[in-house]
């Protein structure tokens, strides 16, 4: 059937492109040049590619299907706002605490719950949960003024 003289087959060549060309603007605008982005492992052989970057200011991020590393930042009163996981995804963090004092990266409600020193780089597998929703996550310690405002939401879609 044609459509205005094209054929389905064009017209999906044509959106194609479209849709190809806006997911190129949108990931070459300066905007994101900070924001995580997802990248599928090495089919055979060649280096590993590079695991998104989570820091504690960074936009919310999208992570699943091929990422099996992610890398988050703590500092004194900063803490990722947001971090989104699918559920049953296999991921090992990286946490580094750039803070001056012990920070905690925790989902309480989760059962994790990792102490990271000053300086310190903490790396833990960890097995998203089929609990969808959101939970809350942070830096729970007590001691003022090092861990105010160290906390966000983690949403297992």
């Amino acid at each position: 059937m044609n459509v205005k003289g094209l054929t389905r087959a064009s017209l999906a060549i044509i959106v194609l492109a479209g849709v190809v060309s806006l997911l190129f603007i949108a990931c070459a605008s300066p905007g994101n040049a900070s924001a995580p982005t997802a990248k599928p492992a090495p089919s055979s052989g060649g280096a590993a590619p590079s695991p998104p970057s989570i820091p504690a200011s960074a936009a919310p991020a999208v992570i699943g299907g091929e990422i099996r590393e992610i890398k988050v930042t703590m500092e004194n009163k900063k803490f990722p706002k947001e971090i989104r996981l699918k559920a049953g995804t296999k991921v090992v963090f990286v946490i580094t605490n750039r803070g001056t004092v012990k920070h905690t990266f925790e989902f309480p409600d989760l059962d994790v719950n990792k102490e990271i020193q000053a300086g310190e780089t903490v790396n833990f597998e960890w097995t998203v949960p089929n609990r969808k929703g959101k939970w809350d996550m942070g830096c729970f310690l007590t001691e003022e003024g090092y861990h105010e405002g160290m906390e966000g939401i983690l949403i297992i879609e």
